[in-house]
């Protein structure tokens, strides 16, 4: 939830792709082996969580 509000706040596209990662990275730690999550995944679901 901090990732998805700091994305929000963010203006600087370079560092909204960074909490991007961040997550994505967090996300597939939880994730069955061999998922794959695409970038744009994630914020899309920054945008529909918001």
């Amino acid at each position: 939830m901090a990732d998805m509000k700091a994305y929000h706040a963010e203006r600087d596209d370079l560092r909204r792709d960074r909490i991007a990662v961040g997550t994505r990275h967090m996300l597939l730690q939880h994730m069955p082996a061999g998922t794959k999550l695409r970038l744009s995944e994630v914020k899309e679901l920054f945008q529909r969580m918001r």
